[in-house]
């Protein structure tokens, strides 16, 4: 078994030296999108479990969702409801903001010329990438919110 602490400041090692090809101001315009589209896609799918959820129990309202004095069973399991699906929600979040500045043409040909010459860079490698994240991701959280919507009988 590899040194983790040496495998961890290798790869933050290449980390500093590939962001350091990225010079232009194409490069900070992604984030605020990969972070609006994570928040809408993280809250669509925690609406979805809530869905799940007063499908099985009708007489709970979401109002009611964690009020205080809330038992701790039913805090972790509403816990587990929200925040399971956010590395999936990060990851998709991250792929609509790449595909949506791969569609701005000028922002596309400034990312494809910084990814030269840096293997595993480019759009597909990364799209592929953060799609291999997104599936596990996702299908682990939505199971494990969907399995804490179906175990949380009571919001108190």
């Amino acid at each position: 078994m590899p040194n983790i602490v040496q495998t961890a400041k290798d790869y933050y090692s290449r980390a500093r030296h590939r962001a350091g090809r990225r010079k232009s101001a194409w490069n900070a315009l992604p984030i605020p999108f990969g972070f609006a589209a994570w928040l809408g896609i993280w809250y669509a799918l925690f609406r979805l479990v809530w869905m799940f959820h007063t499908a099985i129990y009708p007489e709970h309202k979401f109002g009611d969702f964690w009020q205080e004095g809330v038992s701790s069973r039913s805090f972790i399991l509403s816990f587990l409801m929200v925040f399971s699906p956010m590395p999936g929600a990060i990851a998709a979040g991250l792929m609509l903001a790449n595909v949506l500045f791969w569609l701005i043409t000028p922002a596309r040909r400034i990312f494809d010329a910084e990814a030269r010459g840096y293997p595993g860079t480019g759009f597909r490698e990364s799209m592929l990438g953060l799609f291999i994240v997104a599936v596990c991701a996702l299908t682990a959280g939505l199971a494990v919110a969907c399995a804490a919507a179906y175990f949380l009988k009571s919001l108190r």
